[in-house]
């Protein structure tokens, strides 16, 4: 007898094809369909094991297929299972209580299926869910093709009016150097009595413009960069005396607004992100060895990326000791400054037929401090990180490190871009030395901020700038904005008790 079609598992293959479509769909344009058939390849194959391992126990293939979709579909959906637990507060969304209450429906539903007869209306109902809900993602998007013209629309906390077109404004590649946690000279020589103004003889020699009293306003990383990329403060930040855990999801979510991007994406920039955090629509370039870097739009809604973004450092602190961690902690970062370093390199040296703005962001002078004042490669243990906690000198003695890569970096994209490149030199904040918390905050804002453009009009620029108004004022030069300036304020943050968020 010929098996019934609709006796066959169709669900099971329909469901990672359903996640990654719906991701695809989710986030059109900025993935190319191409870019999800690895990914697609990646969750079918993890089905089929997952499948053939049940069914050496259920010893039918509609049983094995109900559990090792119950199982994927978990995995797969997680996030957004978590994030409605979460913004709704219900307290499900705790690990320690989401995770157990799988195990025990995922042995439940085992052994109800051991006992059962098979489940075939439970298939095909599957089967046809998955069908309907794959035809109204194909519906959305044929309609998103269609009004295509519109998808760059600003998806911003600004209002949508906030920019004037600019169809005939030049668009030079703009580079923003982010070098993290790089105080300012007039801090370093006041406070630290550290003289670095070579630096400043360096830029001025390339024809930058310096703002020697710049400052960031906040002296958290993820804050100052989501505050400087929407150009705005951070006005959904509860109480900034209390950040807690979520703030801290939050604002490193890639759907969150930036302005910065949704314009430049609007005037036909590409954007090249070379840094390790995400930007709405450009997740970041570093540590993707397997699938192509945009699907990060798609996988970080799975619950391998939510338990390493939330509690990765748990398995981290269980299963590594001190002295392994401060090594991996070594190697990790400064494989990633190597990288983000290589690839904005690589990028100047090219041509496009777009427009590029280029972020590059790099843990230089940030801890930890892996060369000296030779630029000799610096062992780091644990002591080494304690000692540096409360000793300036690790710190300063990276200096000359840094900027010799940055002084490279410069003179290399000026040079590979003919000197017709905007180039930011900047920092999110400045050093946050930790004896002067509580007591001498106010220069962790104090930070270096330097541009260059090509024709040498800096009349718009002010000293005083802080990174809120940075590309404000370079949008209103570049692109014939009259975007107003908000007024230079400083945020004073504070993790709640037992928080221990991602600063850098």
């Amino acid at each position: 007898m010929r098996s019934n079609p609709l006796h066959i598992p169709w669900f099971l293959f329909l469901l990672p094809v359903f996640f990654v479509f719906h991701g695809y769909v989710e986030n059109f344009p900025h993935i190319r369909a191409f870019d999800c058939i690895p990914l697609l390849g990646l969750y079918l194959l993890a089905t089929l094991i997952c499948f053939f391992i049940f069914r050496l126990f259920l010893r039918d293939n509609i049983k094995a297929a109900l559990m090792a979709s119950f199982i994927m579909a978990f995995y797969l959906f997680f996030g957004a299972f978590h994030d409605f637990f979460r913004e709704n507060n219900i307290f499900l969304h705790r690990y320690s209580i989401i995770l157990p209450l799988f195990l025990i429906m995922a042995t439940g539903l085992f052994i109800l299926l051991k006992k059962k007869p098979p489940f075939i209306r439970a298939g095909k109902f599957l089967t046809w869910l998955l069908l309907i809900y794959l035809v109204v993602d194909s519906a959305t998007l044929v309609w998103n093709n269609i009004t295509r013209k519109d998808a760059g629309k600003m998806i911003s906390a600004l209002p949508d009016d906030t920019f004037r077109k600019c169809d005939g404004c030049p668009a030079p590649d703009i580079y923003l150097l982010l070098f993290d946690e790089y105080t300012s000279n007039k801090t370093l020589k006041d406070t630290y009595h550290y003289d670095n103004s070579s630096l400043d003889t360096f830029l001025q020699r390339e024809h930058f413009h310096i703002q020697a009293n710049s400052r960031s306003n906040y002296f958290f990383t993820p804050f100052s960069m989501a505050s400087i990329f929407n150009m705005s403060y951070l006005s959904h930040l509860k109480d900034p005396q209390n950040v807690s855990s979520n703030d801290y999801i939050d604002i490193l979510d890639p759907r969150r607004p930036a302005a910065v991007i949704r314009f430049l994406e609007r005037q036909g920039y590409t954007v090249v992100n070379n840094s390790s955090f995400d930007l709405p629509g450009n997740p970041s370039s570093l540590e993707q060895p397997f699938i192509p870097v945009k699907t990060r739009l798609i996988t970080n809604r799975t619950l391998f990326h939510y338990l390493m973004r939330d509690i990765g450092w748990w398995f981290v602190k269980h299963f590594t000791n001190e002295q392994m961690l401060a090594e991996n902690e070594a190697a990790m970062v400064y494989r990633g400054n190597t990288t983000a370093i290589q690839k904005t390199l690589e990028a100047s040296s090219t041509t496009a037929g777009k427009p590029r703005f280029v972020y590059m962001h790099v843990f230089m002078p940030h801890g930890p401090f892996l060369f000296d004042s030779l630029g000799a490669r610096r062992k780091i243990e644990p002591a080494t990180l304690q000692a540096d906690s409360t000793d300036p000198s690790g710190y300063l003695n990276y200096i000359p490190y840094t900027n010799r890569h940055a002084q490279m970096l410069i003179s290399s994209i000026k040079k590979n871009t003919m000197g017709k490149a905007v180039i930011i030199f900047l920092s999110d904040h400045g050093y946050r030395f930790p004896p002067f918390f509580g007591r001498n905050e106010r220069v962790f804002f104090d930070n270096q901020n330097a541009v260059y453009y090509p024709d040498g009009d800096y009349r718009l620029l002010y000293d005083s700038i802080s990174t809120v108004n940075e590309f404000r004022v370079m949008f209103n030069k570049l692109f014939d904005q009259r975007l107003p300036l908000l007024k230079d304020s400083l945020v004073y943050l504070r993790d709640a008790p037992g928080v221990t968020g991602n600063k850098k």
